[in-house]
């Protein structure tokens, strides 16, 4: 059977062709339909894939050299200087950094919460139970260490993303990064690239693999009348059909994909079979999956749980009006360090020819055209040029320029472009390391270039978890009332100097002081993880005597006093209805602010105020409180008669202040004159 139309496509799309035939060749007509479809839609995204490989390719060999020369990784080895004697080859391997410090610093975990959709009380609550769960979802799944390795795949490649599938096993959602994107196939339901129609992952399984994955062989079997069953898979065993994914840097990695079999995971949404279509009106759509291996469909079916949406969730490094695509780290700064390498080279190569050749002549009037044999000076030896003639020697001409210069041009126009200043690459000097606010100048600089990476990593961060809800509620019937009333995932962009979190916590703090922040609010502000388990453990402490003994005397304080402001309440409403008079009694809510001010005189406390006196006591302000008349406001009780020692406690300002007061009399007491 002849494929020779499939070996002008890509290599991939060539595969999809090839196994398509050699379903049609078994009669499989379901497979072979199926893998027609998935065939019309990757062609429709050809040129796009074709180029974004490439720019793979080219990103790969910078984060990565292939090659490996005499001098080491080389990532332009094909520079014709590596082989010719007396130049220089210089490759600088420095392309990581402009990746993985950005993907490090746009990776910091940002300060979440979950609002609640109500300010009551039961709201806040549920908002609060649905963060703890969203907490343990994070730590079960590893939440963190994998959003790390999404943004230095999309800090390196332009883009990934994110597939969201519910795991059995554990009970939850689980989901994954796309490390790979050149594998992704992603289809656009409109020109606008806000929504994914259909996605499809290609990638490669053993023969084993497939087996036990998907319950396929590959090999004839015939059945009992001796009919050929059309489950046989087809591996990849020729070199004619070059591997899927094609790269042409790591070419050492296909000899793996020797006899494996190509695995097609094609997402799509269609219309709900259950849904009526109208002409004019929207149509419920469902998500529906179909696997292919080689040549068989293995997988044909819907999923619900999705609730029409796509698995995967893409995530770009920037935003590019009009392009469905994200641009490198990489994508403008590989001409710039392509040119810093070739001028270093041509540098070296200048040096090399200085130092290592010395230029002789032999000059007189009786110089001869040729020179004698043997006039070479050589150490320790005397040459005889001939009369009149000397052995000269020739400077070499050396053109000046400010390579030192130049070089640093092309460094700061690097800068320019990535934003990563000297600090954020560790090379700056001390003067800049020894100033607080040098530091965090230059990080708040490259912090602004981030802004838009960071706000699309994050709006990904809360995509992720509206999935992972959705299939929550789908697998967990319980959890979907709770999850759809908690409300929304707030996300707050963090900092990223120590100087800044100090600073938020000492706002957060007078905030807080000046009452306009509740403390709720400024746990959350401080990346505090569970502000209500906070709030719980400090109850907790607060009420240990042993560890905070004032705030527990101020609580018991605290309560006392309210307790005796109540029974003074209840005898003053009970005394002023009776003095009101009449038939009936006045309700609380009827009795007029005198009726109010003459019962807490009645009761015998000061005009205006009830009595904060215990049982006993003197009333406060009474001048016979105290011997010698020395009344003080505030007194408490006493310890002793005339000229003992007062205990007063004093409850202002949210605390318990106690004082022991003794008295002594002052001077001899007036007496009257005896009469004569």
């Amino acid at each position: 059977m002849a494929y020779g139309e499939a070996k002008t496509l890509p290599p991939v799309i060539a595969t999809v062709n090839r196994n398509r035939r050699i379903a049609e060749e078994f009669r499989d007509e379901d497979s072979a339909e199926c893998i027609r479809e998935i065939e019309y839609r990757m062609r429709s995204n050809w040129t796009e894939m074709t180029r974004f490989q490439g720019l793979c390719d080219r990103f790969d060999n910078l984060y990565y050299p292939n090659v490996i020369t005499k001098g080491g990784a080389d990532h332009w080895p094909q520079d014709p200087n590596i082989r010719i004697p007396g130049r220089a080859h210089v490759s600088l391997n420095t392309p990581p950094v402009y990746v993985d410090v950005p993907a490090s610093l746009q990776s910091v975990e940002p300060i979440e919460d979950i609002v609640p959709m109500e300010d009551t009380e039961d709201a806040r609550q549920l908002a609060a139970g649905v963060e703890r769960l969203y907490s343990a979802w994070k730590r079960d799944v590893d939440y963190e260490r994998k959003a790390h390795q999404a943004c230095i795949v999309k800090a390196l490649y332009g883009r990934t993303a994110a597939k969201v599938w519910w795991d059995d096993e554990a009970n939850r959602p689980a989901f994954r990064i796309i490390d790979q994107p050149r594998n992704l196939w992603l289809g656009w339901a409109s020109t606008d690239y806000t929504r994914l129609d259909w996605a499809a992952y290609v990638y490669k399984v053993s023969e084993t693999a497939a087996t036990e994955e998907f319950g396929v062989e590959t090999r004839q079997r015939k059945d009992e009348g001796g009919n050929t069953q059309y489950t046989y898979v087809v591996p990849q065993r020729t070199l004619t059909y070059s591997p899927t994914p094609v790269s042409n840097v790591r070419g050492w990695l296909h000899d793996k994909e020797w006899g494996m079999i190509e695995v097609i995971d094609y997402w799509c949404r269609v219309p709900d079979p259950k849904a009526t279509l109208e002409v004019g009106k929207p149509t419920k759509m469902v998500t529906r999956n179909v696997i292919v291996v080689g040549n068989c469909v293995v997988k044909d079916e819907t999923h619900e749980e999705y609730a029409g949406e796509l698995p995967y969730i893409p995530l770009f490094n920037t935003f590019i009006p009009g392009v469905p695509d994200g641009r490198s780290e990489l994508y403008d700064v590989e001409h710039l360090i392509r040119e810093k390498e070739e001028r270093l080279s041509a540098g070296g190569t200048l040096i090399n020819k200085t130092v290592g050749a010395q230029f002789w002549q032999l000059v007189g009037p009786e110089a001869p055209d040729r020179t004698p044999q043997g006039l070479r000076p050589k150490p320790n030896e005397v040459v005889a040029p001939g009369a009149g003639n000397r052995i000269e020697k020739i400077e070499p001409w050396m053109p000046e320029f400010q390579l030192e210069q130049y070089l640093a041009r092309l460094d700061r126009e690097m800068v320019d472009v990535t934003g990563l200043n000297d600090l954020l690459r560790g090379m700056a000097p001390a003067s800049v390391m020894s100033s607080s606010k040098a530091i965090n100048a230059l990080v708040a600089n490259y912090e602004a270039r981030i802004r838009m990476r960071r706000d699309l990593f994050y709006e990904w961060r809360a995509r992720l978890w509206t999935l992972a809800t959705t299939l929550w509620k789908d697998k967990v019937p319980a959890l979907k009332g709770v999850l759809e009333n908690a409300g929304a995932l707030i996300t707050t962009n963090p900092s990223l100097t120590p100087r800044d979190d100090l600073e938020t916590a000492t706002m957060a703090a007078n905030l807080l002081n000046a009452r306009v922040w509740s403390q709720t609010r400024a746990m959350a502000m401080t990346d505090v993880e569970d502000p209500e388990a906070e709030q719980q453990r400090i109850r907790e402490e607060r009420t240990d005597a042993s560890l905070f003994p004032a705030d527990v005397q101020t609580m018991a304080a605290t309560i006392a006093t309210l307790q005796q402001l109540q029974t003074s309440q209840q005898e003053l409403q009970q005394q002023a209805m009776g003095t009101a008079g009449g038939a009936g009694q006045l309700p609380p809510e009827a009795m007029t602010a005198n009726q109010l001010q003459q019962g807490y005189a009645q009761l015998g406390g000061p005009t205006g105020m009830p009595s904060m006196n215990g049982e006993g006591e003197a009333p406060m302000g009474d001048p016979n409180a105290m011997p010698g008349n020395a009344g003080t406001p505030g007194f408490a009780g006493s310890l002793g008669g005339p000229g003992g020692a007062q205990l007063q406690s004093m409850f202002a300002e949210g605390g318990v202040k106690n004082r022991v007061l003794t008295q002594q009399q002052i001077g001899n007491p007036t007496t009257e004159e005896e009469p004569v």
